[in-house]
């Protein structure tokens, strides 16, 4: 059994200034944000053997505000990769992982979103279909799968156990 835990970074500051894309920091929303879905994801015992995070600043910045509540001693890979990828991509960055039995993802839409739904192919139909119309920043999608490698990972093998956005952390 393995488990995924895909999540957009947290709302990002679009009014940073003359910013490349990639630098774009987190607005106060995100600030904000981030330490909610830190603290919701240790109330649930969501806790990952391994983080997976883009590069972008706003990536970086919602993972060093999640940190606090993540096990002390969680491996953290930054990968270049992840920036704006699309499905596929996080896929074979997944298929390299060889120990990890739950695994957070911080990327980008409209990538993460589709990967998401794309390996979702279980759950609650309302809970799907929300996720497949909307993957706000800041969300984070809970998926488990009946694999024993990662690599094993493909489309419709998952069960979406859980779809929250942000404001929806205090109705847990």
């Amino acid at each position: 059994m393995k488990t995924l835990i895909l999540m957009r970074h947290a709302k990002s500051a679009w009014d940073a200034g003359d910013v490349a894309d990639h630098d774009r920091p987190l607005s106060d929303r995100g600030r904000a944000a981030a330490p909610a879905v830190g603290r919701w994801l240790k109330e649930q015992k969501l806790l990952p053997d391994l983080v997976m995070c883009s590069t972008a600043a706003r990536a970086a910045q919602t993972l060093e505000l999640l940190r606090p509540n993540l096990p002390k001693d969680v491996t953290v890979q930054m990968a270049d990769c992840l920036y704006m990828a699309l499905p596929r991509e996080m896929l074979a960055a997944l298929a390299k992982i060889k120990d990890a039995a739950t695994i957070l993802l911080i990327g980008h839409n409209p990538g993460i979103g589709s990967l998401a739904h794309w390996l979702s192919a279980q759950g609650e139909p309302k809970t799907l279909e929300r996720m497949q119309d909307k993957f706000p920043t800041g969300a984070i999608a809970v998926i488990d799968f009946d694999i024993t490698h990662w690599r094993e990972l493909d489309d419709e093998q998952g069960r979406l156990r859980i779809f929250k956005a942000p404001k929806e952390l205090s109705k847990s």
